[in-house]
């Protein structure tokens, strides 16, 4: 499809470009008219035309989601002490951290 638009538009462009000249090539003294400015239309359609299929060819970039991970928090406990109290009564305690 694209390629059908690219020769439509390069067919028009031309087509016009030589309608225009024919018309203004000759004045009444048939001395030839040269227009220097005649290959812009043609420079500018190209240029475009250039630009589409370039950036036709070009991949889409593919956009990767990275999973979110969610880090519960951990708890770390240090090991049991045994402690005795004045009194003589024996108790076990530890400590513990959240990571």
């Amino acid at each position: 499809m694209k390629k059908l638009l690219l020769v439509i538009t390069l067919l028009v462009a031309t087509t016009a470009n030589a309608q225009w000249n024919h018309h203004h090539r000759y004045i009444e003294n048939r001395t030839v008219i040269v227009d220097r400015n005649e290959w812009i239309a043609p420079l500018i359609i190209g240029t475009i035309a250039g630009a589409v299929i370039a950036n036709a060819n070009q991949p889409q970039p593919i956009i990767q989601q990275q999973p979110v991970i969610v880090q519960q928090p951990q708890t770390v406990c240090y090991g049991w002490k045994e402690i005795q109290t004045l009194d003589g009564q024996i108790y076990r305690e530890r400590s513990c951290y959240l990571r």
